[in-house]
C-alpha cells in the first residue's frame, strides 16, 4: 500500500489492532531518494557528473588558500584512508567529510537550490568519502554508475526537503542547509554503501535529531557560516554509521510534536510532488556571493564600465531574497547583505564608479523571480542606468561545466570534468580520485 507521495504506508504502534495505518515519513523520504537514484536517466546522470566536477573544483580552489587549507586539516583529524582536498594526508571517513564539506562551502561558491539551500555539500563529500571507505574495506572499487546514481538520490533527498520547508524554515530563523544536510548526508551514505532499507530509514530518523542551525550566522561577520553546514553534514554521516551498528530513531522524528516538519516547516507531512529529478533544478555560481547575488553581479557585468558618482542605486529582488538573513539588521560585511553584494559588484566591474552603502536601496519586488534582479542607478551628473541580471544556471550543459571548471582550475579543469563524466566507464572512479588527489 502506498501513500500520496508513493511512499509505503506501514502500521504504527498507535494503530496496532485498530486496522488504522499511517505513512512512515522516514520510509517515504528514503524511497524518494532511492527511487530517484534508480530512475535517473541520462540527463540526470550527466548533471550528477557536472555536480561532482564543480564540487571537487570548489574544494581544490578553497584548499589553495592557506587559512582554508589549515582549517580543513584541523577538521580532518587523524590520518586515514579518505582524501582531504589539498592535503597530502587523508583522514577517516567522518573527518574527511567534515573537511571537504567545509572546503566546498568556504568561499560561498558551491551550488544552490531554490536560492537558499546548498545541497551539494551534503552529497558530494559524502559520496567521495563513502566510496573510498568501501574500497578500503572490501578491496573492490565502487561501481561508477552507482556513484552517479547516489549523487542523484542524495540531491533528491536534500531538494525535496528544501521544497518541503522553504520559505517557512527561513522565516523562522533557521538556515535551511543546516536543517536538511544531516538527512541528505545520511541518505547519500545509504545509497553509496547500498544499505538495507531498515538501516537507511533508521539513519534518516537519527539524522533528524541533529538538524538545525541559526540563520543569524549569515547576517554577521566571521566564519561560522562557513563551518555550520559542514558540521551538519558530519552529523548525518555519523547517524548513518550508528544505524548500521543497530541504533534506531523513535517514531515521530519527522512528523511528531516538535518533530522536524513542525519545528522547521508548517507541520504538513507530505512531500511536494515534482516532475523531474531535483538535480536538474540545481543552480551553479559564477561569482563568489549568495545565489540571489548572482543576478546582481550579472547585471553589472553586462554593462560597459561606467565612471562617476552614484547618488542612488535601487536593487529590486524577489521579496524572499530581499529579506533573507534579516537584511534590515545585517552587517554590510556579511554574506547575506544585498547592499554589500551590490557594492562588491560595482567594485568588480565598474571601478571608476564611486558608491557608498547609503546609496543602495533594496526593494522586495513580487515581479522578480528568486534569480533575477532589476537595478536602477542614478548618477550625480543626471544620467540614469537601467540594468537587468539573471543568475539562473540550471540549464547548464557539459560544455558549461567544462568552461566553469577550467575558469576555476585552469588547465586542470577540463580534465577534471571529463574524468567525472567518464566515471561509469571501467576504472572511472579510480581515475577521478587520482585526478582529485593530484590537484593542487
Amino acid at each position: 500500500m502506498t501513500g500520496p507521495d508513493g511512499g509505503a504506508v506501514v502500521p504504527t504502534a498507535a494503530a496496532s489492532g485498530t486496522g488504522g495505518s499511517v505513512e512512515d515519513p522516514c520510509l517515504t523520504l528514503w524511497r524518494c531518494a532511492r527511487d530517484g537514484a534508480e530512475a535517473a536517466d541520462a540527463a540526470a546522470l550527466e548533471r550528477a557528473a557536472g555536480c561532482l566536477a564543480v564540487a571537487i573544483a570548489d574544494m581544490v580552489v578553497s584548499a589553495r588558500a592557506p587559512r582554508h587549507r589549515s582549517a580543513a586539516a584541523a577538521l580532518a583529524g587523524p590520518p586515514g584512508a579518505c582524501t582531504v582536498s589539498g592535503s597530502p594526508e587523508g583522514a577517516a571517513m567522518a573527518g574527511a567529510v567534515l573537511a571537504n564539506a567545509y572546503l566546498m562551502h568556504a568561499r560561498l561558491t558551491d551550488d544552490s537550490f531554490r536560492v537558499a539551500a546548498h545541497p551539494g555539500l551534503a552529497v558530494v563529500p559524502v559520496v567521495l568519502a563513502a566510496l573510498e571507505e568501501a574500497t578500503r574495506r572490501t578491496g573492490r572499487a565502487v561501481d561508477g554508475e552507482r556513484v552517479l546514481r547516489a549523487v542523484v538520490g542524495g540531491y533528491e533527498c536534500a531538494c525535496r526537503l528544501a521544497d518541503r520547508l522553504l520559505p517557512e524554515v527561513s522565516r523562522r530563523g533557521w538556515r535551511v542547509t543546516s536543517v536538511i544536510a544531516p538527512l541528505a548526508a545520511a541518505a547519500t551514505m545509504a545509497l553509496t554503501l547500498d544499505l538495507p532499507e531498515e538501516d537507511a530509514c533508521a539513519a534518516l530518523g537519527l539524522a533528524s535529531s541533529a538538524s538545525g542551525g541559526p540563520l543569524g550566522v549569515v547576517s554577521t561577520a566571521g566564519d561560522a557560516w562557513r563551518l555550520q553546514p559542514a558540521l551538519a553534514v558530519q552529523a548525518g554521516v555519523s547517524a548513518a554509521v550508528a544505524a548500521t551498528a543497530g541504533l534506531r530513531g523513535g517514531a515521530g522524528a519527522l512528523t511528531g510534536p516538535h518533530g522536524l516538519y513542525e519545528l522547521f516547516g508548517d507541520g504538513t507531512a507530505s512531500l511536494p510532488k515534482v516532475r523531474e529529478p531535483a538535480v536538474l533544478r540545481v543552480t551553479f555560481k559564477r561569482h563568489p556571493v549568495a545565489m540571489y547575488g548572482q543576478s546582481i553581479f550579472d547585471a553589472f557585468q553586462r554593462r560597459p564600465p561606467v565612471s562617476g558618482s552614484a547618488e542612488r542605486i535601487v536593487v529590486r529582488l524577489a521579496p524572499f531574497a530581499a529579506g533573507y538573513g534579516n537584511q534590515r539588521d545585517a552587517s554590510a560585511e556579511s554574506i547575506s547583505s544585498v547592499e554589500g553584494i551590490t557594492l562588491a559588484a560595482v567594485r568588480a566591474f565598474h571601478p571608476g564608479l564611486r558608491t557608498s552603502e547609503a546609496s543602495v536601496e533594496v526593494v522586495g519586488d513580487p515581479a522578480r523571480s528568486g534569480l533575477t534582479a532589476r537595478i536602477d542607478v542614478v548618477l550625480s551628473d543626471g544620467r540614469r542606468l537601467a540594468l537587468a541580471g539573471d543568475g539562473d544556471t540550471s540549464g547548464w550543459k557539459p560544455a558549461d561545466f567544462d568552461r566553469h571548471c577550467t575558469a576555476l582550475l585552469g588547465e586542470l579543469g577540463g580534465p577534471l570534468f571529463r574524468t567525472a563524466a567518464a566515471v561509469p566507464e571501467q576504472g572511472g572512479v579510480s581515475r577521478l580520485l587520482a585526478v582529485w588527489r593530484a590537484a593542487r
